[in-house]
């Protein structure tokens, strides 16, 4: 519950919050392999935003930009972090610490979506929804389309609750923003390095091998730390967008890469 004094000092109605948990069932269409979810999640927000905001250009742009950083998580976690992240912009909270957050927890709130929605609720309904329809009741693929239209309705109530809790979250960390901006920074660094090996997949082949044994280049490679290949093409790439390379033509040298390993039979 929130007070009365909290009440007036936000700008977003709960229609406001409604609309954005209706918008960000679409997030999934704005997807880019280069920044996976950002597109989508990032449109979802820019009409609350603006909201806040007004045509305030430079708030737009700063905004967008930190936004738009690689993001990948669960839909209805997706729609909490939306509200929590609003609910920071309306506190004027400084981006730095709000980027920080975002990185951090898009991670952490993945698998716990997934464990709730994809793991258990869809798969379990699906099983007694299919156990119905294999007996002949019509009963079964319509109560699976009801399930799957409340979950996707059902955002509306998670971008509700992600900015209800920003509001106290934002009241108990800002006494420490210093700390929990570091914190939520390396967080997040460590969730992308541990992305690394769910997206990047980089090996030699297991016939390229080398000496009298028969010892593979691929294990000695592990022998030095396991998944080495991807975490050096990543730094790699990393300094590339540092020297401002272009990324479509680290996209054409990525695929030449590929397909020249392949021709060679080495990965």
């Amino acid at each position: 519950m929130t007070t009365s004094n909290e009440t007036t000092d936000r700008k977003l109605t709960r229609s406001d919050l409604y609309k954005l948990g209706i918008r960000s069932i679409a997030m999934q269409s704005g997807f880019s392999f280069e920044r996976m979810q950002a597109p989508g999640f990032t449109m979802s927000m820019m009409p609350t935003f603006e909201k806040l905001y007004g045509d305030s250009k430079e708030d737009m742009v700063e905004f967008m930009t930190y936004n738009m950083e690689f993001m990948n998580t669960e839909m209805h976690m997706g729609t909490f972090l939306m509200g929590l992240i609003l609910s920071m912009e309306e506190k004027h909270e400084d981006r730095k610490l709000i980027a920080g957050i975002r990185n951090g927890l898009f991670g952490p709130l993945a698998g716990l979506g997934d464990a709730i929605f994809w793991f258990t609720l869809l798969p379990i309904s699906a099983a007694i929804c299919c156990s119905l329809a294999q007996n002949g009741s019509p009963l079964g693929p319509i109560l699976y389309m009801l399930i799957w239209g409340f979950s996707a309705i059902s955002r509306i109530w998670f971008a509700e609750l992600g900015y209800n809790l920003g509001s106290k979250f934002i009241d108990k960390i800002s006494e420490n923003t210093k700390y929990v901006t570091e914190a939520a920074g390396i967080l997040g660094t460590m969730v992308v390095g541990g992305l690394i090996p769910s997206y990047v997949s980089l090996a030699f082949s297991e016939e390229l091998v080398f000496g009298i044994g028969g010892t593979t280049v691929q294990s000695v490679f592990d022998g030095v730390l396991p998944n080495i290949l991807p975490l050096a093409l990543v730094f790699f790439i990393y300094w590339l967008f540092k020297k401002k390379v272009n990324v479509i033509a680290i996209i054409l040298g990525i695929i030449a890469f590929g397909i020249l390993m392949s021709f060679l039979g080495w990965m």
